[in-house]
C-alpha cells in the first residue's frame, strides 16, 4: 500500500504588517528529501517511525515551509497548492495521505480556509473515500471541511512538545482504516473563547503549578475520556487570537470509530467544562506594566528573572524588533541584563565597526510603525559571530521536555552582533527572528545564568526551554502585534459574540448545535 505525504506550514497573524506576498518568503522540500531532512522528533518524523511498515510504501510529495509573517498572498497561495496537488497527481495511485499541517494558516481572499482549500483539492483529484490523516498544531483554525475529509491529531500541549507522539498516532490511525480496523468519524465544537494564549498553558516545570492549569486539569480529563472503547482522539485546541477568522476561537475536536453521537456528546462535555471555567483562564499568570516588571525583577534576590515580551512575539508573526523594553532597562538603570533584538541595519553597522567599537544609532522599531519608534542610543560590541549554534537542550515545535540527544538539531540564524548598553545590559542583534532557546544565548557568549534579568520576546514557547533554569517569570502588557489586548484589534471576520471581548454573553454547548460545526 502507498501513502503519500505532504506538509504546509504557517501560522497567520492577519494584523502583521510583513505578509508572504513573494515565493522568497517560502522554503519548500521536495520529493525524496522530506522522507530524509525530516526531525524525527516533529510531526513527520512521528508518522515516518509510526507508519514503518513492510507492506508501506512512502511517497513524499512536497513540505512547505513560510517565514512568519502575515496573509499569504493569493499567488503565492495558489503556487503552493498546485505543488502539493501536482506532487499527488504525479504518484500514481495511492491508498492513503498524510498532511503535515500548522493549521492556522489563512491565504488572501477567497482562500481564508487555506489548509481545507488543499484538502478539497486533493479530494477532487484522489477520490471521496480516499483515507486522509492530519497533524495540526495546537493553535490551528480547524475548519468544517477539514473534520469532515481528515482526521485530525492537532498537539494537545502548550508549549508544543508532543509533535511526535502526534505523528505516531496519526500513522497508527491511517494504518488502522488501511486495514480495515476503523471507521473514524470526527465533530468539532467551537467554544466561543479567544485566547489568551498565556492561559492555555498545559504544563509548567514546577508539578505543583502545572496541577493548577485548567487546560493541565482538562487534558487530563481528555486522556480518560481517550480510554473509552470507540474513541480515536480528543483534542482541546486553543484556536488563534491573532486570525481573524471564524474559527479562530478555541474548540474541542473528537473523533471516534463510527459513532457520531459519542463523538458529539464528548465535544459538548468537554466544551461545557472549558465554558463554565473560563475565568480561569485570565488568572494562570499575572501581566504587568513594562516599568513595574523591571521593577519588581531587579529586586528579586533570585536569578535570572525572565521578562516575558508579550506584544511583541515572532512566533505570532511580530517584527521581533520592538525596543520598547530596552528602552525601559536604560531608562530604569537596570543591571545584568539580556535580550534580543532583530535589526538587520544594526548587524551591518556591527560587522562594519568591529568587535570593541561603538555605535550611535537608531536601534529597533524600524518595521512596524503602528506600536513602537526605533530607540535612539549608544553601546559597545562586544562580540560577533556566525550564528551558527546546535539546540541541545528542549524546546518548543515537538522536540520534548527533557534533554534527549535524538532531538539535537542545528540552528543557523545568521550573522549576530552583541551590543553592551549601560550597567552590562546586553542585546543580540540578529536578521532573524530568534530567541526562543537557551543555547541561543550561550552560543553567543551570553551566559543567562548570570544575567539578573533576561527578557524573551515570546508567549508560550520559551517556556519550554527557559522554564527549568530561571528562577521566576513576570509577563509584560507591552505594545505590538500580539497584544494581550484582544478587544483592541480590528477584526472583521471573527465569530461574534466571542468572550472575553464580549464579557456578558452567555452560551451552552447544547445550543451550539455540535452536529452542525
Amino acid at each position: 500500500m502507498r501513502i503519500g505525504i505532504a506538509g504546509i506550514w504557517h501560522e497567520t497573524n492577519t494584523f502583521a504588517m510583513e505578509r508572504n506576498d513573494t515565493m522568497d518568503s517560502v522554503s519548500i522540500q521536495r520529493g525524496q528529501d522530506v522522507i530524509t531532512g525530516a526531525h524525527p522528533k516533529t510531526f513527520i518524523g512521528g508518522f515516518l517511525e509510526g507508519a514503518a511498515r513492510d507492506d508501506i510504501e512512502l511517497v513524499a510529495s512536497v513540505n512547505i515551509h513560510f517565514k512568519h509573517g502575515g496573509i499569504i498572498g493569493k499567488q503565492v497561495y495558489e503556487e503552493c497548492r498546485r505543488e502539493i496537488i501536482d506532487a499527488f497527481a504525479a504518484m500514481g495511485n495511492l491508498d492513503g495521505v498524510f498532511f503535515a499541517f500548522h493549521g492556522a494558516m489563512v491565504g488572501e481572499t477567497p482562500y481564508g480556509d487555506a489548509e481545507g482549500e488543499i484538502v478539497r483539492a486533493a479530494r477532487d483529484l484522489l477520490g471521496a473515500d480516499l483515507p486522509m490523516v492530519a497533524t495540526y498544531d495546537f493553535h490551528s483554525l480547524m475548519s468544517k471541511w477539514e473534520n469532515e475529509n481528515c482526521v485530525p491529531f492537532p498537539n494537545n500541549t502548550n508549549p508544543h512538545i508532543d509533535g511526535y507522539e502526534r505523528g505516531l498516532e496519526a500513522a497508527d490511525c491511517l494504518l488502522k482504516m488501511l486495514d480495515g480496523k476503523v471507521k473514524p468519524v470526527t465533530r468539532r465544537l467551537f467554544v466561543p473563547i479567544i485566547g489568551p494564549n498565556i492561559g492555555q498553558s498545559t504544563w509548567s516545570q514546577i508539578p505543583e503549578q502545572e496541577q493548577q492549569l485548567l487546560l493541565f486539569q482538562l487534558n487530563e480529563q481528555r486522556a480518560e475520556m481517550e480510554q473509552t472503547p470507540g474513541v480515536v482522539n480528543i483534542t482541546i485546541l486553543g484556536g488563534y487570537g491573532y486570525s481573524d477568522a471564524p474559527d479562530a476561537g478555541m474548540s474541542i475536536v473528537a473523533t471516534t470509530d463510527d459513532d457520531e453521537e459519542m463523538a458529539s456528546r464528548l465535544c459538548a462535555e468537554l466544551g461545557q467544562t472549558l465554558w463554565n471555567r473560563r475565568a480561569e483562564l485570565l488568572s494562570v499568570r499575572p501581566i504587568t506594566t513594562i516599568d513595574d516588571g523591571i521593577t519588581q525583577a531587579m529586586s528579586r534576590d533570585e536569578k535570572p528573572v525572565v521578562l516575558v515580551d508579550l506584544g511583541d512575539d515572532p512566533g505570532s508573526a511580530c517584527p521581533a524588533d520592538s525596543p520598547a523594553v530596552l528602552e525601559a532597562l536604560i531608562r530604569l538603570e537596570a543591571r545584568d541584563c539580556t535580550l534580543t533584538i532583530r535589526d538587520a541595519e544594526v548587524v551591518e553597522a556591527g560587522l562594519k565597526a568591529g568587535v570593541g567599537a561603538t555605535l550611535s544609532m537608531n536601534f529597533g522599531g524600524k518595521i512596524d510603525g503602528r506600536f513602537y519608534q526605533p530607540l535612539q542610543a549608544e553601546g559597545t560590541i562586544r562580540s560577533i559571530d556566525d550564528g551558527n549554534y546546535m539546540i541541545l537542550g528542549p524546546t518548543h515545535g515537538g522536540w520534548g521536555r527533557d534533554v534527549n540527544p535524538g532531538a539535537f538539531r542545528e540552528a543557523n540564524v545568521g550573522p549576530r552582533v552583541v551590543v553592551r548598553f549601560g550597567d552590562k545590559i546586553d542585546v543580540i542583534f540578529s536578521r532573524s527572528r530568534t530567541g526562543k532557546d537557551r543555547d541561543f544565548f550561550k552560543s553567543a557568549g551570553v551566559i543567562i545564568e548570570e544575567k539578573q534579568i533576561l527578557v524573551v520576546k515570546s508567549n508560550q514557547a520559551h517556556r519550554a526551554s527557559f522554564d527549568p533554569i530561571v528562577a521566576s517569570t513576570i509577563e509584560l502588557s507591552s505594545p505590538g502585534v500580539s497584544t494581550v489586548d484582544y478587544a483592541s484589534l480590528p477584526y472583521k471576520y471573527l465569530r461574534r459574540p466571542i468572550w472575553p471581548i464580549d464579557p456578558d454573553m452567555s452560551w451552552s454547548a447544547q445550543d451550539e448545535g455540535v452536529f452542525d460545526l
